[in-house]
């Protein structure tokens, strides 16, 4: 078992604000998709309030923590009758109106609702379903994943231009100030170093360009009541932080980045998360692995508390202010500030 031993000045600072003691919250976490062995726990910063996990995996070991199939695509159900049906209604009833509306929340949030014209990177890109929307839509897109599998995919099936590399090999793969826009959706909760992640965005940002991450947020409703059970604290240890809204706007800002807003994401992401929370064993892993009855039954029943959360989701977003996915939405500066003369 891998259990928090070490006094909290033995633990590292916080990650997103650099508070300097992180305090135990959640204890003996087992990872939900059975990748990762062990246990884990959560301390969460006293300063910010985002969790970070404890003890820390060597950066070797993260890409051995990822099942085969970790993102949904059609193709993924294979010869199975069944499965290729509900895999036609999941995705034209979640995945494609999640990713639609992700498209169109991250546009309209940066003033690009009518732009057809721009080159946009989506680092962490998955299976490339956002890439292919954003590039109907006339932008210039690629797409960056560190599974070589899922980068060929993307390359030979959706025919994007993706690169596989580490977050911290971005630059040997792209020039700087070349995008004005950089998408991340649920990837800086997946870094250890996510200050070192948003500097490097900044830096492929042109003058004036945006950043659009989507993360989830631990200080939402769900993951105070869940708790232990909540999806994105059982993604230990594949998430190693998991940041609060404030934790995150103060990263982009020490990152370099202005105009920082964090705003709700879609209801139909964030219901989700409960649906992931009550039928643990409904994940694309699942359903794509050996799969049979139980899967399918897992899968159906994770779709109905999904719809069932939605007009708590909506509370969340709306009513109290404290969505469980966030969308954050950063600026790189138009001009460096010039220093005072001597």
């Amino acid at each position: 078992m891998r259990d928090g031993t070490k006094s909290l000045r033995d633990f590292p600072a916080c990650p997103y604000c650099s508070g300097a003691v992180c305090e135990p919250w959640l204890e003996n976490i087992e990872d939900r998709r059975g990748c990762a062995p062990g246990r884990w726990a959560f301390h969460r910063c006293r300063d910010c309030g985002s969790a970070v996990l404890f003890p820390q995996p060597k950066a070797s070991e993260l890409s051995s923590y990822y099942p085969p199939v970790y993102n949904f695509a059609p193709d993924l159900a294979g010869d199975h009758r069944w499965r290729r049906a509900l895999a036609w209604v999941e995705d034209r009833c979640f995945y494609r109106p999640q990713y639609e509306t992700q498209v169109r929340l991250t546009l309209r949030g940066i003033g690009w609702r009518d732009r057809k014209v721009g080159r946009i990177l989506d680092v962490g890109c998955g299976r490339g379903l956002r890439l292919n929307l954003l590039r109907g839509r006339g932008f210039d897109v690629q797409g960056m994943d560190f599974q070589p599998e899922i980068v060929s995919y993307v390359e030979k099936t959706m025919g994007i231009p993706c690169v596989a590399c580490d977050f911290e090999q971005l630059p040997q793969h792209f020039r700087a100030e070349s995008f004005d826009l950089v998408t991340a959706f649920c990837v800086l909760e997946h870094v250890p170093d996510v200050q070192g992640v948003l500097r490097i965005c900044h830096d492929l940002l042109a003058p004036g360009g945006w950043l659009v991450a989507a993360v989830p947020l631990v200080d939402c409703p769900q993951a105070t009541i869940l708790q232990s059970r909540w999806a994105q604290v059982v993604e230990a240890p594949r998430h190693v932080t998991l940041p609060s809204a404030e934790g995150i706007r103060r990263a982009c800002v020490a990152a370099g980045f202005e105009e920082v807003v964090v705003r709700p994401a879609s209801v139909l992401t964030c219901a989700g998360y409960i649906g992931l929370s009550v039928a643990q064993g409904s994940s694309t892993m699942h359903m794509s692995g050996k799969g049979g009855g139980r899967a399918f039954a897992a899968r159906v029943f994770g779709a109905l508390v999904t719809l069932a959360a939605i007009p708590w989701c909506l509370a969340e977003n709306h009513l109290w202010k404290r969505p469980a996915e966030g969308l954050v939405f950063a600026r790189k500066p138009r001009s460096t500030p010039e220093l005072p003369s001597a």
